[in-house]
């Protein structure tokens, strides 16, 4: 049985980590040049390219610098924030019982009661705290934030806020939040997040062909005793489109294979475990990650994204003026549509009056996606 390093895990730590070599290295440089832009990161991509498990590549580098590190959700941001400054929320405080008098020169004490005074602390304590917190740090500070885009825009700005005068104050603080496509520019927009408009702005795509070879070589390279043909790697590469969570899926499922035949110490992988891996992890990827991302899709989205892969030519791009045609609408009835597929990430317009797909294997699922609909509405019709 071999160890499997890949974990396909939404928004989880995986045990192997893929790629963005550039972001790592522009962060560790970061991390010792006070002046650098990049200590302020805005992260954008769609689900499954890597958001998370680069933000907490970052936390483990700060961390071994002994750099203060604090991980925030999109849940009571600045609560979390607070608690992790202070260690709570609310101090209280109790009075002596013995309080001391003076009458005509003459000193004494008296007993009294225990007086409980309590203090709590919210967003207006927020640039104080973390202004206090950064004089103490002698290694300074990171805060990352996750999925940022469900974070109430009031609680980036109260966070921008404390850092942009954290900053002004000369203080070592860095900030890197995470989110989807369309969050960088609601966000930036916002009067109160000046701060993120001056963040270096890092747009999470698809690996290239040679950057997803090396990066399943690294893998495989550390499972002691597996060896896999360049031929066979280069198969899943091509499958894998370069897709962070794709990848972890085939990786994942492939070591499953293997073991399944119950491998000894030393063993060389399969052309059929490895198609019948890619079969599998392909069925993953579909119920995991592309019916969850329909599901919250609007119809009239969807119904775009449905012409639109009808409408595909040989280089994988599709005429806006064919899509309008296809739902027989004016090109002008549709924008709205494409404009909410192109700020969620589902969708680019490399040309003009052109678009593409920009996750693997979605024009391909939405057609399927569309002949299971209609099973079940001819079963309904047909009150089964």
């Amino acid at each position: 049985m071999f160890v499997n390093p890949f974990s396909p895990i939404f928004g989880g730590k995986p045990g192997v980590f893929f790629g963005r070599d550039r972001i790592l290295k522009l962060f560790d440089l970061a991390m010792i040049d006070a002046g650098s832009d990049d200590r302020a990161l805005f992260i954008t991509g769609t689900r499954g390219c890597g958001k998370t498990a680069l933000l907490e590549q970052l936390s483990i580098r700060a961390g071994k610098k002994k750099r203060m590190v604090i991980d925030l959700g999109p849940e009571n941001t600045v609560t979390q924030l607070v608690n992790e400054l202070v260690g709570f929320d609310e101090m209280t405080r109790t009075i002596s019982p013995q309080a001391n008098v003076n009458v005509l020169g003459i000193g004494g004490g008296i007993s009294t009661g225990a007086i409980s005074k309590t203090r709590r602390f919210g967003r207006e304590n927020l640039q104080a705290l973390l202004r206090e917190v950064c004089s103490k740090s002698k290694h300074g500070v990171l805060v990352t934030i996750d999925e940022v885009q469900k974070v109430p825009i009031e609680d980036v700005s109260s966070i921008c806020n404390a850092f942009q005068m954290a900053s002004r104050k000369g203080y070592d603080i860095m900030l890197a939040v995470a989110g989807l496509p369309y969050a960088y520019s609601s966000i930036t927009r916002h009067e109160g997040c000046t701060y993120l408009r001056r963040a270096s702005h890092e747009e999470l795509g698809l690996f290239t062909w040679e950057e997803t070879a090396d990066a399943f070589l690294n893998a495989f390279s550390t499972i002691k005793g597996l060896t896999i043909s360049d031929a066979l790697l280069d198969r899943i590469n091509q499958i894998s489109f370069g897709h962070p969570y794709l990848m972890q899926l085939l990786g994942y499922h492939l070591i499953l294979q293997v073991n399944d035949h119950d491998p000894g110490k030393q063993y060389e992988v399969k052309e059929e475990e490895v198609e019948e891996s890619i079969k599998n992890a392909l069925f993953a990827y579909e119920q995991r990650a592309l019916k969850p991302l329909l599901e919250e899709l609007p119809d009239n989205e969807t119904k775009y994204l449905i012409e639109m892969s009808e409408n595909l030519d040989s280089d994988r791009l599709a005429k806006t003026s064919d899509i309008a045609i296809s739902l027989g609408v004016p090109q002008n009835k549709l924008s709205r549509a494409r404009a909410y597929l192109i700020d969620q990430g589902f969708i680019a317009a490399p040309e003009h009056g052109k678009v593409m797909f920009c996750i693997p294997y979605l024009a391909d699922f939405v057609k399927k996606d569309v002949q299971v609909a209609s099973v079940v509405e001819v079963a309904r019709q047909r009150k089964v």
